[in-house]
């Protein structure tokens, strides 16, 4: 089974990629960009720059491009806005998806009505513009989805935004790799 890890809006920086590297498991890395992005200053200037190279119906697509290339089974690791994009994808029969784990996808809310065909889980973060718990909510009776809210900010997984949580963020990676590692029966991430 490969891992994908598709990135957030700040894609593949190099705090991430040693992120990434922490769980020594070879895997695949999908970003918004078709370039190396810049280093961003804080999460609006990522958000800006992620608006203006195409935005998430590009990501989502860009997704849906790779998923239908692929011919083995798949784990799918989403943060944020690659969070969302797997969850768009979701839908579509016939991928190779074995799991799909999406880290604090808050633009999920806006696709609510959306049915997972795949075992999905999804960690939800502390946000400060839309109530997590009412989304938790509407999402509550999908087929093959567990969800769970950690009391960590969106971003604590990621050392350049404002809202990281290292010792949160090594955590949930040793979780990640012994899950991935288990062949993901007994994946519980908290």
């Amino acid at each position: 089974m490969q891992l994908l890890i598709v990135t957030d809006i700040f894609g593949t920086q190099p705090e991430m990629l040693r992120q990434f590297d922490l769980l020594t498991l070879e895997y695949g890395c999908l970003q918004p960009y078709d370039h190396q992005p810049p280093v961003f200053v804080d999460d609006a200037e990522a958000y800006q720059y992620f608006l203006a190279h195409g935005g998430f119906e590009a990501y989502c697509n860009k997704l849906a491009d790779l998923l239908q290339m692929l011919s083995q089974p798949v784990f799918l690791l989403g943060f944020s806005a690659g969070a969302a994009a797997c969850w768009a994808n979701l839908v579509t029969e016939d991928l190779p998806i074995k799991h799909c784990l999406g880290f604090y996808g808050g633009q999920i809310r806006h696709l609510t009505e959306l049915q997972p065909l795949y075992p999905t889980e999804l960690i939800f973060a502390e946000e400060t513009h839309f109530s997590v718990p009412e989304l938790m909510q509407k999402l509550s009776d999908k087929p093959y989805l567990k969800q769970n809210l950690v009391s960590y900010p969106h971003g604590f997984m990621n050392p350049l935004s404002q809202g990281y949580r290292p010792e949160a963020a090594a955590q949930f990676w040793q979780k990640i790799k012994a899950g991935y590692l288990s062949g993901l029966e007994t994946l519980t991430l908290t």
